[in-house]
C-alpha cells in the first residue's frame, strides 16, 4: 500500500498527552501511589497510564507490506524481559502494543480489501507510524470495547 505526504499528515491525531519516557518526578510519584493502590496490572493503573500518557510506538519501515505488519510488531516490538521487571515505561509501551495488534485484528476482521477508502489508509498509517491508539479510542469507539 501506498501513501501520499497528505495521507501521512492527516495521520497524526492531535495528543496533548506528555510522551511516557518524559515522566516528571511528580508524576512518577503519583504513578506509584495509584501501582500501590491498585497494582501495576489492574485496569485503574492502565487507565491512569492511558489518560496521562501517550507512547509513540516504532514504524514499521516503509517497504514491509501492510500484509504483514501485525508478525512484524509481533516479532519486533515486544518487550523481552519478565513481567516483574517491568517499569512503569514498560506497561504502557504494552498497552500500546496490545492496542495496536487489537487495531490490526479488527482491520482483519472486518475484511479490509485493497483499494483502501481515505478513512482505511489513515488508519493503516497510524499503524504503521506507532500512533498511540488510546487517543483514538473516541474516532473508533467499536475497536475498543
Amino acid at each position: 500500500m501506498e501513501t501520499s505526504n497528505k495521507e501521512k499528515l492527516s495521520a497524526k491525531v492531535p495528543d496533548n498527552r506528555k510522551e511516557i519516557t518524559e515522566i516528571t518526578e511528580t508524576e512518577l510519584k503519583e504513578l506509584e501511589k495509584v501501582a500501590k493502590q491498585y497494582g501495576r496490572d489492574s485496569w485503574e493503573y492502565s487507565k491512569y497510564l492511558k489518560k496521562n500518557f501517550k507512547h509513540i510506538g516504532e514504524e514499521i519501515p516503509e517497504n514491509i507490506p501492510f500484509s504483514e505488519y501485525h508478525d512484524y510488531i509481533l516479532r519486533n516490538f515486544r518487550i523481552t524481559k519478565p513481567m516483574k521487571e517491568w517499569t512503569d515505561i514498560d506497561y504502557k509501551v504494552y498497552n500500546s502494543w496490545q492496542k495496536r495488534l487489537l487495531v490490526l485484528f479488527s482491520i482483519k476482521e472486518h475484511g479490509w480489501k485493497e483499494p483502501f477508502d481515505d478513512r482505511q489508509k489513515r488508519i493503516i498509517e497510524r499503524v504503521r507510524n506507532g500512533t498511540d491508539y488510546d487517543i483514538l479510542a473516541d474516532e473508533c469507539p467499536e475497536w475498543f470495547q
